[in-house]
């Protein structure tokens, strides 16, 4: 969606290539931004906004819409190697999956908003994230609700210091924005309410739950992957 500083993508995990607004990434791609540099990324496939943050590194690693009889199933994996993001997920009905995966543990993400880093942090805005981790060597499972963070120092959920909050308060503000355009956009989720808990489904729904027509001006090489034959659908704007 945008580039502020630095910002390169590699396909091949040697070769790196400058990041720009309006770029479609598929599925093993990976993403790095670079001291004082942010880039913001919309998946509107599972109505999600990110603010990966400097000093940042992101695998692609799943990217999946799965057809499964008459519902579609979103899958999507991302590996955060070094750095934190900032995050907004229009919610996820079971058992379509959004995980960010570190090199201390995942956090699976429902319906939310949430910051993420590669030491395993976990700081939830809204809603409701969960926290798979390790201390001194014995797994932790955990719920971080709102207004919580999860330290895996001590392997314990602790209400957020407001200092913290502030550090990345302007980074909250732009993924809200952010997820509130795609929400009008229409593209990344139905819009129904199947639990009555007031909050948009992105998914299980019936058939193709978006329009796949997103009106950018892409060549047929980089736009959306129409083709559900095969249950996937890997490309996505950025």
């Amino acid at each position: 969606m945008s580039v502020h500083g630095t910002a390169t993508y590699s396909t091949d995990h040697s070769t790196w290539v400058d990041l720009k607004p309006g770029m479609v990434l598929s599925k093993g791609a990976e993403l790095k931004t670079g001291p004082d540099s942010i880039t913001d990324l919309e998946f509107a496939y599972s109505g999600t906004v990110l603010r990966l943050r400097p000093d940042s590194l992101l695998e692609l690693a799943r990217m999946d819409e799965v057809v499964a009889e008459e519902n579609v199933v979103i899958d999507t994996r991302l590996n955060l190697l070094s750095g934190s993001l900032v995050g907004s997920q229009y919610k996820l009905a079971k058992p379509s999956t959004f995980t960010i995966a570190t090199p201390n543990g995942s956090a699976t993400i429902r319906g939310t908003e949430y910051l993420v880093t590669s030491a395993g942090a976990v700081t939830c805005m809204r809603g409701e994230v969960a926290v798979n981790s390790s201390h001194q060597g014995s797994p932790v499972s955990t719920q971080v609700p709102a207004g919580f963070s999860f330290n895996p120092a001590t392997g314990q959920v602790a209400a957020t210091a407001s200092a913290n909050l502030k550090s990345f308060n302007q980074d909250i503000q732009t993924v809200r924005d952010n997820a509130d355009k795609l929400g009008k956009d229409g593209n990344g989720f139905c819009g129904s309410d199947s639990d009555g808990d007031h909050d948009h489904d992105v998914s299980p729904v019936k058939g193709h739950h978006h329009d796949h027509d997103h009106d950018h001006d892409h060549d047929d090489n980089h736009g959306h992957d129409d083709n559900h034959g095969d249950g996937h659908g890997d490309s996505h704007n950025w």
